[in-house]
């Protein structure tokens, strides 16, 4: 637990310490930063399996679970949707939950990794069976290909 909370204080002093640089390269060590400080600060307990991008891709090529894309409507707007998914915002799941098979396999998505954890303990936390959590999303999907505008 030590080594947890040191690591996170020297990503978060390193991220002020960088600031809002004007180059490239700092901005992107920023991002990276902030996005590791969001993620453990915000780990979410439950009964799901954390898979990388390249698995996600290999189980969906496979019919072997259900994308649940928990991005706003806007989002998908801007940078489209996985082909087959199904969008449920995040503030809605809890209430649409009656629309999905506890016994299916699915894989929750977004953005980042943040949201879609969440989605990942929500489905837990009401006795779905298989559940897969997208360690990354849609700001770094590398399969273009699989991507359709909405």
């Amino acid at each position: 637990m030590k080594k947890k909370n040191l690591s996170l204080c020297f990503l978060f002093f390193l991220s002020i310490f960088i600031g809002t640089g004007n180059t490239v390269f700092a901005q992107n060590i920023n991002d990276k930063v902030q996005k590791t400080l969001y993620l453990s600060l915000n780990d979410i307990e439950g009964d799901y399996e954390t898979i990388p991008l390249s698995e996600v891709k290999q189980i969906l090529d496979e019919n072997k679970a259900i994308l649940i894309d928990v991005r706003n409507p806007d989002e998908i707007q801007k940078t489209g949707m996985i082909k087959g998914a199904k969008n449920i915002p995040l503030p809605e799941l809890e209430g649409r939950l009656n629309e999905l098979d506890k016994n299916q396999p699915y894989i929750t998505f977004c953005a980042v990794g943040g949201r879609s954890k969440k989605a990942a303990a929500i489905l837990s936390k009401n006795g779905f069976k298989k559940i897969y959590n997208a360690q990354e999303g849609m700001n770094t999907w590398p399969y273009p290909k699989m991507i359709e505008k909405k």
